[in-house]
């Protein structure tokens, strides 16, 4: 598939193979020696839960998959395919452990989306909480879908499809280990709900307890997240000693957990996107650009993959507005048609009427490392965010899975 611009792009998210979609639900499966029944999927339908093929991964990679009482998924936000590539002398634990991957994040290749994509094993397009920002079509503003979330909107209404923690709850011990802030968060409720919400603060004690919880004879299914490494990537950049050093926590905690746990437990490490360094000169407000804002009713998603919703929906009007965007930036990004990026796979195969309406009608997926800013809802402090991410390059959309030894 090719952008207005002619340029090609990457292949859409295998959804319902190798995504982060797919693993939730695919590691559900090998709990309880894998004897479990699941309700049907509410894609897929009865009989297809191990979609990523997880158990014929584990045997091929010379493990026993349905040996396992409990499983852990531990989703280190930002953790890279390629960072983790080029810096794994400083995660030797991680990187010596068995590759299960990579994995395809969600698109966009942002914390919102895959994590939604996780907890409901479901693409964007079927869920429709694509990007940071979205447009809320009850009220026609722009809404923050993670730091700022509109107290008005109840998350089990805007995301009103089971996930995985509320199907598999019912069968067994499922958890959720992170920090006490994300408890009953919009984002929480709204894609990763069900279960109990165990919180901890520092690396030990989020490690303890979950050793704990997975160490019960009750199978579980634990979700553990782990925050800090795209903290340290946004603020410093996910080239810097800082980054570096959440790396070498992340290691040693990693490393620490899985010598406590028991063999019947598989340990598995994955991400929800990449990240990309963006120098301040590469950081650009666009609505200083009165020829940019022309036939822009209001703008989304995130500063590497811009959604503009327009005014004149018209094919006159939409290729007009696409054609002003690639003579800007069409040597930098992606100028793309959503209807094409609907029908090319990348939200998914089932969109949802709620998905189009929520998506801009263009998307500008920066290609370099640039980061476009309507500054006209942004705070100022926001252009000085180094690690950036939601675009389709594979530095942000190709994660580890990896299985780590316990035992």
């Amino acid at each position: 598939m090719k952008d207005f611009c002619g340029n090609e792009l990457p292949v859409a998210p295998p959804y319902g193979a190798n995504t982060v979609a797919d693993l939730f639900e695919s590691a559900g499966t090998l709990t309880a020696q894998g004897s479990l029944t699941p309700e049907p999927h509410p894609i897929y339908g009865a009989g297809r839960h191990d979609l990523l093929g997880i158990a014929g991964r584990i045997e091929k990679a010379g493990g026993k998959p349905h040996t396992y009482r409990s499983v852990c998924v531990v989703m280190v936000d930002g953790m890279g395919e390629s960072l983790l590539r080029t810096y794994g002398s400083y995660a030797p634990f991680l990187k010596n452990a068995t590759s299960l991957g990579p994995l395809h994040s969600a698109v966009p290749s942002t914390t919102v989306a895959s994590l939604t994509s996780l907890g409901t094993s479901s693409p964007p397009g079927y869920h429709a909480m694509a990007g940071y920002e979205l447009k809320n079509p009850e009220t026609g503003q722009v809404m923050n879908q993670l730091s700022g979330w509109d107290k008005t909107v109840d998350p089990h209404l805007w995301q009103p499809h089971p996930t995985v923690f509320e199907r598999y709850e019912k069968h067994l011990d499922v958890a959720t280990v992170s920090l006490s802030k994300y408890a009953g968060t919009g984002l929480s409720e709204a894609g990763l709900r069900g279960g109990r919400f165990v919180h901890a603060q520092g690396y030990a004690a989020r490690t303890t307890l979950a050793a704990s919880l997975l160490s019960s004879r009750k199978p579980s299914l634990v979700y553990l997240y782990w925050g800090e490494l795209d903290q340290a990537g946004h603020k410093y950049g996910a080239h810097s000693q800082q980054w570096l050093e959440q790396l070498e926590e992340l290691n040693l905690a990693l490393k620490n957990l899985a010598k406590r746990l028991p063999p019947h437990v598989l340990l598995l490490v994955t991400a929800d996107h990449g990240m990309v360094d963006v120098e301040p000169t590469n950081r650009y407000d666009y609505s200083q650009d009165p020829a940019l804002l022309e036939n822009i009713e209001l703008t989304a998603g995130e500063p590497r993959m811009v959604q503009l919703h327009l005014k004149d929906t018209s094919a006159a009007a939409k290729e007009a507005t696409m054609q002003r965007w690639a003579d800007a930036w069409g040597e930098q990004a992606w100028i793309i048609d959503t209807e094409e990026a609907f029908n090319g796979g990348y939200f998914g195969a089932h969109i949802t009427e709620t998905a189009r309406a929520r998506i801009g009608e263009v998307l500008v997926a920066a290609r370099e490392q640039v980061a476009l800013y309507d500054m006209r809802h942004y705070k100022p402090h926001a252009l000085n965010m180094v690690g950036q991410h939601g675009s389709l390059t594979a530095e942000e959309t190709q994660v580890p899975l990896l299985m780590l030894p316990t035992g």
